[in-house]
């Protein structure tokens, strides 16, 4: 029994082929001394902690990237991708609104100026607001396309040239709808109603309805076409004369 106690202890402190493997992996030996298989992070830990800051540094690039692809994630989320595009959308769009509503107010009131001149007879202030090469299609027209402001002077210079010093005719525009085309340029529809008083003292109303396109030039609103449907405005004019202007 001795001489088992012996090799076996021969055999521990001196050779360490004895003795077997753990694990099925081969202990390590230096100097006679068997070392166990251990933990290469305790064991750097327990030799200084030299080895355990690239562990730690490791695992910090891990983090970050992993914090980064997360952001990625919230970032590419679609709720949060239409949330921006309306933030963006938001402080890019210029006051569209604001320029088109003052369009249209310039719009009206220029149109109703060129009414008040035809009513009031004023051939000049009707020149000044209509195109030289201004087209048309209107009753008096009787289904032709004209061209100029001639066509137009006859009318002022002959059945308006009669028309008393008081007014007795009143343009109401109804319903007007402004089409803006650009800064320089719109479309206006309308009904017109106009009230008189014929020659006999009665109240008479007629109602045409009208189309007229506005171009600015030299910054001024000038006519450039009208459609015009309905009962010719001439012929009611007329009828508000009195017998003695006829």
């Amino acid at each position: 029994m001795d001489r088992f106690l012996d090799a076996g202890t021969i055999a521990t402190g001196s050779g360490g082929n004895t003795q077997p493997p753990t694990n099925g992996k081969k202990p390590s030996t230096i100097a006679g001394i068997i070392s166990p298989v251990t933990n290469p992070i305790i064991s750097a830990s327990s030799s200084g902690g030299s080895r355990s800051r690239p562990a730690t540094q490791s695992g910090g690039s891990s983090a970050i990237k992993e914090s980064a692809d997360s952001n990625s994630a919230t970032i590419d989320d679609p709720i949060d991708i239409e949330r921006t595009d309306r933030l963006i959308a938001k402080k890019t769009t210029p006051p569209v609104i604001k320029v088109g509503k003052n369009l249209t107010l310039e719009i009206t009131k220029v149109t109703e100026q060129l009414l008040q001149a035809i009513a009031n007879s004023d051939y000049e202030m009707y020149k000044s607001l209509c195109d030289p090469k201004i087209t048309c299609f209107e009753p008096e027209t009787i289904g032709n396309l004209v061209e100029g402001l001639d066509f137009h002077k006859f009318y002022f210079d002959t059945v308006l040239s009669a028309k008393a010093s008081k007014p007795t005719i009143n343009c109401t525009m109804l319903t007007p709808v402004v089409h803006t085309l650009g800064d320089e340029s719109a479309c206006i529809a309308y009904v017109l109603l106009l009230q008189y008083i014929d020659r006999h003292g009665q109240a008479q109303s007629v109602r045409t309805e009208e189309t007229r396109v506005w171009h600015k030039k030299d910054t001024r609103w000038q006519c450039v076409h009208f459609h015009r449907s309905g009962m010719p405005v001439a012929a009611a004019i007329k009828s508000s004369y009195s017998s003695t202007l006829l």
